[in-house]
């Protein structure tokens, strides 16, 4: 059914595309073409894609670092591309570094694999929002190539207010749909970036040598999501016993710290599979309360045209 509707939108819209004089589509092409410039200028502050814009810098910037550190140049922390907590991460590395001279030249292709195993689950995320975007596109162009054929064709007029409404309900429809996945992912994804900071952080601190109990303040450790929130409740009675271990015997605890953070990244991903859910019911009410019914509106606007004649 989805495949005959967009097969169905797209022809429409070729013949609606025809009927377009050249005046106005130089206009739209003009009006395309600086929107498309802004949006590069600007693409780094864009919500989500902006996200994995800066992310990929990152990853050029780590490469960069390695190479200064490969090299024995100097690193400016304030150069390095700012990613989430990524970012803090590698500057108190390199703070430590600078400091104390601690060799950190092993921590980097962590941080960066941890970098791109964030940024592979960002684009799937972006790939739902995307995905249920290009449906509303899909149900809108079908709409309003209807609108379009009745009124050159049939010549059915249209009032401005159906008009406006049935534009207003796609608009705000697609609006609501965003900024309610946006509260989505920061409610359930929230605190696994949380968690992954703090057990990163401690991590590579523990490894540069620091005494524990800076690393459990700088990591903010025993105050943080992984020991608060109830989705890690038992990963936190783990870190508490190796945290206890490490204070008694001075044995390091990365092993351990690596398979935490492994289990965390798959509780992330089998919370995904709730989120796309959830981005599935929501996808399907923004269609039944605001793109179908405006499509009901012009279906409306027909049969009292009709009723009229």
């Amino acid at each position: 059914m989805t495949l005959m509707l967009s097969i169905l939108s797209y022809l429409l819209l070729i013949f609606a595309i025809a009927k377009i004089p050249e005046q106005i589509w130089d206009q739209i092409l003009l009006n395309a073409e600086k929107l498309l410039t802004v949006i590069k200028r600007r693409k780094k502050e864009l919500p989500i894609i902006g996200e994995i814009y800066r992310g990929e810098e990152l990853l050029i910037g780590i490469s960069e670092c390695e190479a200064r550190i490969a090299l024995g140049i100097k690193i400016l922390t304030s150069s390095i591309p700012k990613y989430k907590f990524y970012t803090d991460i590698l500057e108190q590395l390199f703070e430590s570094h600078r400091l104390l001279g601690i060799g950190i030249k092993k921590f980097i292709p962590e941080i960066r694999l941890a970098v791109i195993k964030d940024l592979q689950f960002e684009k799937k995320i972006l790939d739902e929002i995307i995905s249920a975007f290009m449906q509303f596109l899909v149900i809108a162009a079908t709409t309003w190539s209807f609108v379009f054929l009745s009124k050159s064709l049939v010549e059915i007029p249209l009032d401005n207010l159906t008009t406006f409404l049935m534009f207003f309900l796609e608009i705000i429809g697609a609006a609501i749909f965003f900024y309610l996945i946006s509260l989505l992912k920061t409610k359930i994804f929230l605190s696994f970036s949380k968690a992954i900071e703090e057990l990163y952080l401690f991590s590579s601190l523990i490894e540069v040598g620091l005494p524990v109990n800076e690393v459990l303040q700088r990591s903010r450790m025993m105050q943080g999501s992984l020991v608060t929130h109830k989705n890690f409740q038992n990963l936190a009675d783990r870190l508490k016993k190796l945290v206890s271990r490490m204070k008694e015997t001075g044995l390091s605890p990365k092993d351990e710290t690596q398979e935490i953070i492994r289990e965390i990244w798959h509780l992330q991903e089998v919370h995904f599979v709730k989120f796309t859910k959830m981005v599935q019911v929501l996808k399907f009410s923004v269609l039944a309360f605001f793109f179908l019914p405006a499509y009901f509106l012009y279906l409306h606007s027909i049969f009292k045209f009709f009723m009229e004649q």
